[in-house]
């Protein structure tokens, strides 16, 4: 599996301004930047799965503090290998990655928050 780079625009959860938060997805971890405070979550892996589309569903309708975010990314799975949308669900309690065609699905779990990003 090759490493992703991601961008979403939203409010921060460190800083409360609106800005780029830069996303980083490896096979053994996770983390989210803020491009404006450097404040980033890290998560770590702690399950990879097969798994159907409904219990991706059923995470994007729980409700929390903050709003989920639903992203998706057009690359290789790394199990199956078919190139296609890789669905993406970042919570304020986990990242989720699940590929479309055979339902492979790595959830990663918050581990730490580093306010002003390794400074």
């Amino acid at each position: 599996m090759e490493n992703w780079k991601l961008s979403h625009t939203t409010k921060c959860y460190s800083c409360g301004k609106i800005a780029d938060q830069i996303i980083e997805i490896y096979p053994n971890q996770a983390l989210v930047k803020c491009s404006n405070c450097n404040a980033t979550r890290y998560y770590v892996i702690k399950k990879a799965d097969i798994e159907d589309e409904n219990s991706l569903k059923e995470e994007v309708g729980v409700k929390r503090k903050y709003d989920n975010w639903v992203l998706q990314k057009d690359i290789d799975c790394a199990r199956c290998g078919h190139f296609g949308p890789q669905d993406i669900l970042i919570t304020e309690n986990g990242i989720y990655v699940r590929c479309r065609h055979c339902g492979f699905t790595r959830y990663y779990r918050y581990h730490i928050h580093d306010p002003v990003g390794g400074k």
